[in-house]
């Protein structure tokens, strides 16, 4: 009965890990305790393949440095490929595992496995120790199955994490690619400014008139071109989430900003209806500017050459006794057919419109889904072929009940 609730409380202490390095310190300082060997550490496999990393380690009593990293090709994991168990030592003196332990100042070693390969392995010592009892070996057995299947689903959900960013950064740069043209003309213009005063300055800088008015517009086309420059660096750059205070507004504005010269290009009008009571949203900017500038080139795509227009619309409304706020993306483009409505948020699924905005990574509905969805929102699409499509990105506010009320009245 012991052993058993033993193996319950580690089974729940590795469950409440949140990530490699918890998960590594609750294992070897476990393992350390059960096997009676004071120093202990241990190596996960995570997106490299050909090197294991250190993430936990309690060195007491050894003198040696552990390394930060072992190869797949040391001795070691080699012997563990083909020995899958609990190792020790003294057993195997002489083979590759034995003397690789030695090098590591270590007594036992511990893989962490399941069938597509070895994840990771923990080291417990120093190497003089050289008994470990039997009933301890076959408790470490059991708890290395629950790390290994432990490890697996971290390293899953680091992968997963790692696809996403890859994903959405990949997104983020083809949503630039796209917009650079506009970019350009957005910087173009008050460069333009500021270089038609820099060359009458020399032939007027005596004309006080002309030296305030034009010393005034230049500055203010310098903060222009900082602002635009700014958004796109943090727009273009992979950073943390950062959720913060946001005015929807706002940000829906810089985003029309962001695509404004690309739908002039096209002829595309972009019309604006913004909620003049919206509260304050804590939401991550980036990401969020993401998922609408994703809607909005949809909107531009799905326009092909049809004659017609754009409109964002912002809203406070209230679902289920909540307060939420809305972001509308109405085309009138070619429409979405019935039989695609479901797939439209998956990844690379697309219509292929026939512009040239249409070559591209088929990843901005999903990633705005995503964002959507990680913000405790939602996005809904109504489409009519030949008509047109609405997209309608719903978030929560946190903004008082009888204040939204009040609003809406």
């Amino acid at each position: 009965m012991d052993l058993l609730q033993t193996i319950a409380r580690f089974a729940e202490a590795v469950n409440e890990a949140d990530d490699l390095s918890a998960l590594g310190d609750c294992v070897v300082k476990t393992f350390s305790h059960q096997l009676g060997l004071p120093d202990g550490a241990m190596w996960v496999r995570e997106s490299d393949p050909e090197h294991y990393r250190l993430v936990a380690k309690a060195i007491r009593q050894s003198s040696g440095a552990m390394p930060i990293t072992v190869a797949s090709d040391h001795p070691l994991i080699l012997g563990l490929h083909h020995n899958p168990g609990l190792r020790l030592r003294t057993s195997v003196p002489q083979t590759p595992i034995g003397l690789a332990l030695s090098m590591l100042d270590a007594a036992v070693c511990i893989p962490f496995r399941i069938k597509a390969g070895l994840l990771g392995f923990c080291t417990l010592g120093p190497r003089r120790s050289t008994t470990v009892a039997q009933e301890a070996s076959a408790l470490a057995e059991a708890m290395a199955s629950i790390v290994s299947q432990a490890l697996a689903h971290h390293l899953a959900q680091h992968h997963s994490y790692r696809s996403t960013t890859l994903m959405r950064r990949t997104d983020r740069l083809h949503s630039l690619e796209i917009l650079a043209g506009g970019l350009a003309h957005e910087i173009r213009n008050p460069l333009t400014s500021i270089k038609t005063f820099v060359q009458l300055t020399p032939q007027r800088h005596q004309d006080p008139v002309f030296i305030t008015e034009f010393s005034k517009l230049a500055i203010e086309d310098i903060h222009r071109i900082e602002s635009l420059l700014h958004e796109i660096l943090d727009y273009a750059g992979s950073v943390p989430p950062q959720p913060g205070a946001v005015d929807l507004n706002d940000l829906v504005s810089s985003c029309i900003g962001f695509v404004s010269a690309s739908a002039a290009r096209r002829n595309i009008p972009l019309c604006t209806s913004l909620a003049s009571c919206l509260p304050v949203l804590s939401l991550d900017r980036q990401q969020i500017k993401q998922a609408i500038l994703n809607l909005l080139l949809n909107a531009l795509d799905a326009m092909q050459d049809r004659q017609g227009h754009i409109t964002v619309r912002t809203a406070l409304t209230l679902q289920a006794g909540r307060p939420w706020v809305q972001v509308q993306v109405e085309d009138q483009g070619c429409g979405i057919a019935p039989e695609h409505l479901e797939y439209i948020f998956d990844p690379f699924f697309t219509t292929k419109h026939t512009n040239s905005a249409s070559d591209g990574s088929g990843l901005g509905l999903t990633t705005a889904h995503q964002i959507v969805r990680e913000h405790g929102g939602d996005i809904l699409v109504e489409s009519r072929v030949g008509v047109g499509s609405t997209f309608t990105v719903t978030l929560p506010a946190s903004a008082d009940y009888n204040t939204v009320v009040a609003a809406l009245e």
